[in-house]
């Protein structure tokens, strides 16, 4: 599945990767600041009325809608909010990170699955072969 990002932008976002890694007992997922999409004036944002001010995302990064008013007494406070379960990989708008549930759990190999690492709208890791010789070639 693919989309396209704002109103007349032509860069596409991929949005075929997971938000939520299980491939091993350690339980990864992607992890949402609500309050650094007021920090960053987030377009994909959208505010409802209904007798309070609540805010959302429009891409549905995350499902939850927030108390708007709530949100910016955290943001004037520089506090932080707690994270919000992405439903898929964030944009790179977005102030995320991976939270992992049970750290302790990692093989002892490491990560199964460094690619669920990559940075939202980043590259890709990059393997470099050295062709210079070692010593026991010499």
């Amino acid at each position: 599945m693919r989309g396209t990002a704002g109103s007349g932008d032509t860069t596409c976002v991929s949005y075929d990767r997971e938000a939520s890694c299980r491939r091993c007992r350690v339980y990864c997922d992607w992890v949402i600041d609500p309050v650094g999409c007021l920090g960053c004036a987030c377009l994909y944002a959208y505010d409802a009325k209904d007798g309070r001010r609540y805010v959302g995302c429009v891409e549905r990064v995350h499902a939850s809608e927030v108390d708007l008013g709530v949100l910016e007494q955290y943001a004037a406070e520089q506090r932080v909010f707690g994270g919000l379960r992405a439903l898929r990989v964030p944009l790179p708008i977005c102030s995320a990170a991976i939270d992992s549930a049970y750290p302790r759990r990692l093989p002892e190999i490491g990560c199964v699955n460094p690619e669920f690492y990559e940075p939202p709208g980043g590259g890709t890791f990059v393997v470099r072969a050295h062709d210079e010789p070692s010593q026991r070639d010499v």
